[in-house]
């Protein structure tokens, strides 16, 4: 199935590069911070045509295929296979200019974790993970190695919402002197395959939803590292409720205790 995601998320890919600094109109949903643009429509609609496609000549039938995306796609979701896509994970960067952005694509067999992939555009590199087979980037093994909490690159993301930022800039303000450094770029999906990279050590969102991490909690686990919530509880995640919102911690394991008193 890797490959089935590969070639949707390249053909996206290609989408989002033809609009990428461009003048593009800025469709708002909450708020002046929570926005869409028609690159993100066009590269989900793209998405799932060819998924659909490949699958059919797989000989899987179009009605064991589900589909969950960020811009209002929640068709079947209690099918065998079911696609979770997030077609332009930064929407805001992408729109600024600033090139951390990127396509997620989650793979659900029968309603489990069964692979991932995320794909930034601007650099051609693929990150991707199978349940018990491994993580990668390109064809390069990924393995989360411990580091000391001070040596530890933190990534926050803060929440535009009026109810989570505060607690969030609260949170972040007790952990920064601890820590060697605070970063937010602002793409849950790029944040976790740095982690797995070993560029961030520590990830923390606290307003995030299944497409943006779907992927990328494969991608951590099967790196060795662990996505819990701010209570370090598993995430799990809800396929009947894809509007349900998740805070959620990733690091290495050893580093769980140390990171959860700050929250």
């Amino acid at each position: 199935m890797i490959n089935v995601m590969k070639s949707a998320a390249t053909e996206a890919g290609t989408i989002l590069l033809n609009y990428y600094k461009k003048n593009l109109t800025l469709n708002y949903k909450t708020s002046h911070k929570d926005f869409y643009t028609i690159a993100d429509v066009e590269s989900q609609k793209v998405i799932k045509e060819i998924i659909t496609k490949l699958l059919l000549k797989k000989a899987i039938g179009e009605s064991e295929i589900g589909f969950i995306g960020e811009e209002n796609l929640n068709v079947s979701v209690n099918k065998k296979h079911l696609f979770v896509i997030d077609p332009l994970d930064g929407t805001t960067n992408f729109a600024s200019g600033f090139d951390f952005f990127s396509i997620s694509i989650g793979y659900f067999y029968e309603g489990l974790s069964t692979a991932g992939l995320i794909y930034r555009p601007t650099t051609k590199d693929f990150y991707y993970a199978q349940k018990n087979k491994g993580a990668y980037k390109n064809s390069q093994p990924l393995k989360i190695v411990k580091k000391p909490l001070k040596e530890c690159l933190f990534d926050g993301v803060v929440s535009s919402r009026p109810d989570k930022y505060p607690g969030l800039f609260k949170s972040f303000e007790k952990i920064f002197p601890y820590v060697s450094g605070f970063r937010s770029i602002f793409s849950m999906a790029l944040s976790n395959c740095l982690l797995a990279e070993n560029i961030f050590n520590i990830v923390v969102n606290g307003h995030t939803f299944i497409w943006d991490i779907s992927a990328a909690k494969l991608i951590i686990e099967e790196s060795g590292g662990i996505m819990m919530d701010f209570k370090g509880l598993p995430v799990n995640f809800d396929l009947n409720n894809p509007k349900l919102a998740y805070n959620t911690i990733s690091c290495h394991p050893r580093l769980k205790s140390e990171i959860l008193k700050f929250f």
